[in-house]
C-alpha cells in the first residue's frame, strides 16, 4: 500500500478540493508526527469517505439486477447472467474495496484518541463518521458474502492469512453497536461548508436500511418514524439529481463531486452517441413496464389505458426523468433542443445501429448531465441515502406488521407519487390485502430508486425473487422483427441458481493466500 508523507497532505491541503470534504487517497499512517492536529485527523478521515462507493458501483450493480444490462463490462455482464465463479474481476474486487476502506478506518480508530491538537466535539464527531463508514463496509459484506472476517484492529500479514469468517449475525451485532454508538456521536447538521459530511440523520436512516433488510421490521419502523418531518421530499423528482439541487430538503448523504477537481465519467455510459456517449448501461423493457400509467394503474390492467403502440404516453413521469426512450426531447450540450430516435436502424441512436448505441432502445437520463466537462466528466453528486428512501423503508416495514395506515400511505407511498406527478385516483389509499401492499411497495421502491446505488440489485436478493426475476430472456424495445415474445428484442438469456447465487463466493485469489476461508455453497 502507498505510504504518503506529511508533505503530501500539506499539498492535497493547499491544491486539492476547495470543499471541506477533500477525499484524497489518504492509504496508511504517515510519519510519527502526524496524527498530532485536529487538521491531521480531518484529512484522514476525509479519505475514508472515497472508500463509501465508486461511481462504477454506484451505477454497475444494477446492470446484475432486472432493472439493465451492460454489454460493454464483461464481468458485470456474466454476474447478470449467471456466468461467473470466484475469479470474477467484480466478486475480488468489491471484497479488496471494503477491507481497504476497513482497515483505513481501524488505522484511524487507532489514531485518533492520540491526537491532541483537538476539541472533543470535533473528536466525538469524527469519531461518529468514521463508525459510520466502518459499518458501512461491513453491511455491504455481509449482504454479498455472508460470513466474512470481523477485523477491528490493524493486523499484519501474517495474521491476515489465518483469519477465518465470522458468523453474519455477529457481523451485524457489530453493525448495529456501530451505528447505534454513531448516532449518539454525529451531529444534526455542519455548517455550509463542511456540506456531505455524515449526519446523524444518516446514521439513523442508513441503521433503519440495515434493520430493513434483515426483516426486523419494528426497528426500521421506528427509526425511519425518527426522521419523519425531519427532511422534505424536493418539488421536482427530475431536477432532484441535477448538479444545480445537489444540496436540497431530500438529500442525507451523497458521494461528493465537484467540477474539475473530482468528476465522475459514469454519463458516458449512459447516454446516446449522438452526445457523444457509448451505451455500455442499457435500461431493460422489463423496468420500463414496471412504470405504471399516470393513474396509477399497471399496464396489464385493461382498465389503465396503456396502448402498446404508443407506449410512453401517459405514463408514471418518471419514467421520462430516467429512461431516454424514443422521442424524448432534451437540451444538448450547446443548449439546443434535440429529440432521440431509438427505432432500429436510425442513425446514430437507434437499437443496435452500431457498437456505441443501445441494444435495448432505452438509455439512461436520470443522471444525464447537460454541462458535464467533454460531455462526459460531471461533478453532480451522486446519492446515497434520501428522505424518499426512508419513506420508502417506513411504509415497507409497516406492511410487514401489518399495521400500514390510510395516514401511512399519505405521508408515504401517496407524497412519493405526488412529488411524482401522477394523478389524483394514483394517489389514493388502495386498501387492499398485506401482499397486494408489499407488491405495490416494492414497485414503488423500484420506479422511485431506479440506477440509484444498485438498490434494486439488494432488494431482489433481500426478498429471495431473483430466482423468479433472473431467470429467462431480458428484453429491449418491441420491434416485431421476431414472433418470439410478443416481437420484443431478446437482449441476454439469464440464469440464477437459487441454490448459490444469493450469496457471491469467497474471491478465489483471497482463498489461494489463505486456506482458512471457508467457500459459500455449491461454489
Amino acid at each position: 500500500m502507498k505510504k504518503y508523507t506529511v508533505l503530501t497532505f500539506i499539498l492535497l491541503v493547499i491544491f486539492g478540493c476547495s470543499s471541506d470534504l477533500d477525499l484524497a487517497p489518504v492509504d496508511s499512517q504517515s510519519e510519527l508526527n502526524f496524527w498530532k492536529t485536529d487538521e491531521d485527523a480531518r484529512i484522514f478521515l476525509n479519505s475514508m469517505y472515497a472508500d463509501l462507493m465508486d461511481d462504477d458501483t454506484y451505477l454497475f450493480l444494477s446492470a446484475l439486477s432486472d432493472d439493465a444490462y451492460s454489454k460493454g463490462r464483461e464481468d458485470y455482464r456474466n454476474i447478470g447472467s449467471g456466468n461467473y465463479d470466484p475469479s470474477n474481476s467484480v466478486v475480488t474486487g468489491f471484497w479488496s474495496a471494503r477491507y481497504e476502506g476497513i482497515r483505513r478506518a481501524n488505522i484511524f480508530f487507532n489514531n485518533i484518541d492520540d491526537v491532541t491538537d483537538i476539541t472533543e466535539t470535533n473528536r466525538t464527531a469524527y469519531k461518529g463518521q468514521g463508525r459510520f463508514i466502518r459499518a458501512w463496509h461491513y453491511f455491504y459484506l455481509i449482504e454479498l458474502y455472508g460470513d466474512v472476517p470481523l477485523v477491528l484492529d490493524e493486523i499484519s500479514i501474517e495474521q491476515a492469512l489465518v483469519l477465518t469468517r465470522t458468523p453474519k449475525q455477529e457481523v451485524l451485532d457489530f453493525i448495529y453497536s456501530e451505528l447505534e454508538q454513531a448516532i449518539e456521536e454525529l451531529p444534526q447538521s455542519y455548517p455550509a461548508t463542511e456540506s456531505g459530511r455524515i449526519t446523524k440523520g444518516a446514521a439513523i436512516a442508513f441503521k433503519a436500511r440495515v434493520h430493513l433488510y434483515n426483516e426486523d421490521y419494528a426497528q426500521a419502523a421506528a427509526l425511519s418514524e425518527q426522521l419523519i418531518g425531519q427532511y422534505s421530499l424536493f418539488g421536482n423528482y427530475a431536477n432532484l439529481f441535477k448538479q444545480a439541487n445537489e444540496v436540497n430538503s431530500e438529500i442525507i448523504l451523497s458521494l461528493q463531486y465537484i467540477p474539475t477537481n473530482r468528476e465522475h465519467d459514469i454519463q458516458y455510459s449512459l447516454i446516446p452517441p449522438s452526445l457523444g456517449g457509448y451505451a455500455n448501461f442499457s435500461p431493460l423493457q422489463e423496468l420500463v413496464d414496471a412504470y405504471t400509467m399516470i393513474n396509477g394503474l399497471p399496464i396489464d390492467n385493461p382498465a389503465s389505458g396503456y396502448n402498446e403502440l404508443n407506449p410512453y404516453a401517459n405514463r408514471d413521469p418518471r419514467l421520462s426523468a430516467s429512461i431516454i426512450h424514443n422521442g424524448t426531447v432534451l437540451t444538448n450540450f450547446s443548449g439546443a433542443q434535440v429529440t432521440i430516435n431509438t427505432t432500429p436502424g436510425s442513425s446514430p441512436d437507434g437499437l443496435n445501429f452500431s457498437s456505441n448505441s443501445t441494444p435495448t432502445g432505452y438509455y439512461v437520463n436520470k443522471f444525464y448531465d447537460n454541462q458535464a466537462r467533454n460531455q462526459i466528466y460531471s461533478g453532480t453528486n451522486l446519492i446515497l441515502i434520501r428522505y424518499a428512501e426512508v419513506l420508502l423503508n417506513y411504509a415497507e416495514a409497516k406492511i410487514a406488521l401489518g399495521t400500514f395506515s390510510q395516514a401511512d400511505w399519505d405521508m408515504t407511498i401517496g407524497a412519493i407519487r405526488q412529488r411524482a406527478g401522477l394523478e389524483a385516483s394514483a394517489l389514493e389509499y388502495p386498501g387492499g390485502t398485506q401482499a397486494e401492499l408489499t407488491q405495490l411497495v416494492r414497485n414503488e421502491r423500484r420506479v422511485e430508486l431506479a440506477f440509484e446505488a444498485g438498490h434494486r440489485f439488494f432488494d431482489i436478493r433481500r426478498w429471495r425473487i431473483a430466482d423468479e426475476v433472473l431467470n429467462g430472456w431480458a428484453h429491449g424495445i418491441k420491434t416485431d422483427l421476431s414472433p418470439e415474445d410478443n416481437g420484443y428484442i431478446r437482449v441476454d438469456f439469464r440464469t440464477f441458481n437459487e441454490a448459490r447465487h444469493y450469496l457471491w463466493p469467497i474471491p478465489l485469489s483471497e482463498r489461494d493466500i489463505n486456506p482458512n476461508l471457508s467457500q459459500n455453497p455449491n461454489w
